[in-house]
Order: C-alpha cells, then structure tokens, then sequence
C-alpha cells in the first residue's frame, strides 16, 4: 500500500508537471489577465525551498542505514520532486506544502523495515582490531551480545574457511571446530547487554605466504530466537603483517574491484582527558585508516552521532553534544594506505549514568571513478561519575579519655554522587589512639553508612586533641581514594601524688588494700613479738635459777654456821 502511495505521487509530480506546462502556455496567453491575480513563487524562493529539501534528504541519508532497494525508492521520488518544483508555477505557501508531503514520504521510506533489518547477534564494541604475523599462531575472540527483546539459545559458530589466501588468511589444513553458546540473554539496554556478553575463540596459525593487509574474518552463526532458526553472518578485522612487506593484500590486479572501493576503519581512539566524568568537556580523537593501498578516497564527510538517551515518553538527547554545534568533520583527502586523524571537543551530559556510550562515525567519501561510498564504524566512550561522599558531625562520648580508656565515636557517612562507593571502611591514624577496622560494605547513591567505632587510648595527646578519621571507597574498578575527617579526642596520662613531700606523718601513711593474706610488714611484727616474748621468758627463767640458786647458797651457810 505504501508502495502504491510513493508511485502515485511520482504519478501526480509528473501530470503536474505536464499540467504545469500546459498552464504555462495558457498563462502567457492570458498573461496580462492573471498576473495582477496570482503571486507565484520567484527562482529564489524555489531555490531556497529545494535546497530545504535537499538538506533533509542528505540528513536522512546518513541517519539511517538504507539499503539499496530504499535509495534506489527515495531517489526516484527525490528527483522527480526536484524537478516538478523548479518547472511548476506555484506560490510558495504550494512549494513548501510539496515539499512536506515529499519529506513524509522519504521517512516513510527510511524508516521501512528498519526493526527487521537491524541485527540481534552481533560483536560487542569492545572487540578490537586484532593484529597477526606470519607463521605465527594468533587467538581470536568473538564477544557476542543479544540486542534483542528475547533471549538467544543454541548459538553455533564457525569460521568461513577459504582456499583464497586473500579471504582466509590461516592454514586451511588445520580443523577448525564450531564453538557453541547455550543461550545468550536478552538485554535492558546496551549496558546490560555488553555485561550479559558471551566470549568463544579460536587458536588460527598464520599462513607463511600470507600477504598483508587487514583482513575480515567471517564467521557463520546459527540460532534459535522464540523457537525460530535464524542465521547471521560475524565479521571481525585481523591485521597480518606477511613475510615480504611489498606484497600486500590488494596489489594485485585481480584485486581492481577492492582498489576502486577502498574502505576506511576506524583503528582507534582516545579522550583527553583519558578519564571522562559527566558534565565536562573531552577532546575526543578518532583515527581512520584507508586500507586501499592504491585509491584514494577524497571529499571525505565524518559525522559522528551519540547515543540517544530517554524514550518516547521522556525526553531523548543525544550523550554527547559538540561544543561547536556541529559534529561533523571534513578532510578533502586520505592517501592510500595513511592515516586520519579527526578531532571534536565534545560535552558529555551531566546526568550520564556511569557506563560506555556508543558513538557511530558516519562516513561519506569519493573515488577518482566512484561516488558516495559510506561506511559506519563504532566506538565506545566510557563515561565515569564522579564520587561524592559527605560526613555528619561525629558525637563522641567522652571526648577526653585517660591512657587505657576507651570512647565511642559515632557519625555517618552519605553517599551524594551519582555512583556506588564499594567497600568503604573507615579507621583511625593517631598516636595516641589504637582502634580496628569499621567495615561500612556498599553504599549506594542517596544511600547512608553509620559508623561505630570503640578507640582506647594508648598515649597521651600533645595537645592537639585531634584523632584523624580515614575513609576510604572504591570504584567499580577498583580505584581507591579517600576522604578524611578531623575527631576531636583527648588523651592524657593518670597522675598520682607523691605524699614524701608532705612533713604530717599521717599524710604519708598510704592505704592499705585490703587482702585475705597478711602483708610483710605484719609478719614481721608478729616475729619480733614471738622473739621479744622469747627473751622476757629466758630472762625471768634466769632471774628464777639465780634465785634458786641463792636460796640454797644461803642454807648452805646456814648449815655451816649450826655446826660451829
């Protein structure tokens, strides 16, 4: 029905244009009646609605990946509008009304079939250009993600060998086996479908009389979506470097068609800064190589386009915006066999969610015998958000503490980025403290760690009083920084009073602890007591002998007296 619609209007360009000079030699008759009546459009009104219209095509053009079918369709449409309009007599409210119902119908045809021609099973962006030598065996890895709405299953993939030196550069002598995927799953978005990626490779020994030049190497993948089999082609770039450097990979001259249409690749690029964080500005350097060793390619258009982020019920935007207000870049040559090197400053949007965004470089480019080539490559640009953490005020409980005592301190730890912090723990530096580790995990954006920490005192303080809080974070790659806070905490050392220099022997006497055992000092007094008892009792033992013995020398004399 659409078909039947465009052909119709090509229909209706050409009866009117027909009609348009039929009107014109009926007009020059009546001339002098009509022309006071109807204004009709000058040349340059005409000019500047055709070249309207002009510029939406070539947009179209290179938004969308057309087929040849579709610009065969357009420009049929294309041309005959253009050439209605530059003969037809029309005012300029009809020519701009022309001019949309042609847009329309362009769109129509651009955006025709466009879900069923974009591929499911493909390579990841991450998948480099892979570099081979001669005689040697290389490691090839396909990264294979699923951009569909449903989940891929019973994947078999396997190399599409070839005689030709020049389509399969490795030995065909060796068994290549096909590698298979259980299932593939569907993804949210292109980040979740790069993380739900699956990798299978193969080991490829390099032909000794290999030539060189960048290959592709193609793959035929097999596959199950919704119980339908489907079948997909897999091309990756491998750069060969044969023994002899002069033969390379399309001197010869049966190589005349791939010389005649040379292709550029993108080989690389990078970002300065290296880093890009959301809502700041990056130079990004794209480098392009013409692989034909012998065409150059001229009039060379880049135009490079971000990810659209938002839906249809939000408002879309474009990641990065150039900071020139134009994104595209043009050079008038690449010599065959050289390298380009194209750079844009760009700005990445401040609320980026922290991920690799894709941007497509669109490229338009001449031949000496052939026109409006284009190619498409991709590159991913990792955007980063910057961490942000803040603290509440920290309550200590006390805030001055003797040598061997402890403190809590308690406060909180607030995630305001954009971005996880992962393992976050916090501990103490300080010499005059002594405290573990407090383990806080992951800490989500908008999120809360509360921190409880016991530190006992080990020195006393100088008189800072001030105990540092280390707090340290990680990204999701692992880079760790951190954040310190100020605690304040004293720490002093017990005094005890030296009573010698008090004359009150009272004052000096010192308390004595209480204990189930007796001191020294009450020993000793109890053995002094038991000797100065000892002693008393051998004295009066003495004292009682002496007497005795006096007595009895006192009857001896008395004896002696008697017998007188």
């Amino acid at each position: 029905m659409k078909r039947f619609k465009r052909l119709l209007v090509v229909l209706m360009a050409m009866l009117m244009l027909c009609g348009s000079a039929v009107t014109v030699l009926a007009e020059e008759e009546n001339e002098d009646e009509n022309e006071s009546v109807i204004n009709y459009a000058t040349d340059e009104e005409k000019e500047h609605v055709m070249g309207l219209l002009n510029q939406y095509y070539s947009d179209l053009k290179i938004r969308y990946k057309l087929s040849e079918d579709q610009k065969k369709r357009m420009d049929k449409i294309y041309n005959s509008a253009m050439g209605y309009m530059q003969n037809a007599g029309l005012t300029y409210g009809e020519l701009e009304s022309y001019k949309s119902e042609v847009s329309g119908y362009l769109l129509e045809i651009a955006e025709e079939e466009e879900e069923i021609t974009q591929p499911i099973l493909m390579l990841s962006n991450e998948v480099p250009v892979f570099e081979a030598k001669y005689g040697e065996q290389t490691f090839v890895v396909l990264s294979l993600i699923n951009l569909g709405k449903t989940d891929i299953t019973d994947v078999v993939v396997t190399p599409k060998v070839s005689n030709d030196r020049k389509e399969w550069p490795f030995d065909i002598q060796q068994a290549y086996d096909a590698q298979t995927i259980q299932i593939i799953q569907a993804a949210d978005d292109a980040e979740d479908a790069y993380n739900k990626r699956m990798d299978i490779g193969w080991f490829f020994n390099v032909r000794q009389d290999v030539l060189t030049g960048c290959y592709p190497i193609t793959f035929n993948a097999k596959y199950y979506q919704s119980g339908e089999l489907k079948e997909a082609e897999i091309v990756a770039y491998i750069n060969i470097k044969g023994a002899d450097p002069k033969k390379q990979l399309v001197d010869n001259g049966d190589e005349e068609e791939k010389v005649s249409n040379p292709r550029i690749i993108v080989t690389g690029y990078r970002t300065d800064p290296e880093v890009v964080y959301a809502g700041t500005v990056f130079n990004l350097t794209v480098s392009v190589k013409n692989t034909s060793k012998e065409t150059a390619v001229e009039n060379v258009l880049f135009n490079l386009e971000a990810t659209v982020e938002g839906s249809s019920t939000e408002a879309s935007y474009a990641a990065f915006l150039p900071t020139s207000g134009s994104s595209s870049v043009y050079t008038d040559r690449i010599a065959p066999g050289a390298t380009y090197e194209m750079s844009i400053d760009m700005e990445a949007k401040s609320d980026l969610a922290q991920k690799p965004y894709v941007l497509t470089v669109n490229m338009k480019y001449d031949t000496e015998d052939t026109i409006n080539l284009t190619d498409v490559a991709e590159v991913s640009v990792p955007i980063k958000q910057e961490a942000k953490l803040d603290t509440s005020s920290a309550e200590v409980m006390p805030e001055s503490i003797e040598v061997g005592s402890q403190s809590n301190v308690m406060f909180s730890v607030f995630n305001t980025g954009k971005t996880t912090l992962y393992n976050v723990k916090v501990n103490y530096e300080s010499d005059t403290v002594e405290s573990g580790v407090t383990y806080l995990g992951n800490i989500t954006p908008g999120q809360t760690g509360n921190v409880d920490s016991m530190l006992t005192g080990i020195a006393p303080d100088t008189g800072s009083g001030i105990v540092k809080a280390v707090i340290t974070y990680e990204d999701e790659s692992g880079n760790e920084s951190v954040f310190e806070k100020d605690i304040n905490l004293s720490v002093y050392e017990a005094v005890f009073e030296d009573f010698g220099m008090y004359e009150d022997p009272g004052m000096m006497e010192e308390p004595v602890e209480e204990s189930k055992e007796l001191p020294v000092i009450a020993i000793v007094g109890i053995a002094v007591g038991v000797i100065v008892v000892i002693v008393i009792i051998v004295i009066i033992l003495k004292k009682r002998k002496k007497a005795k013995q006096h007595r009895e020398d006192l009857d001896l004399l008395d004896e002696d007296g008697d017998d007188k």
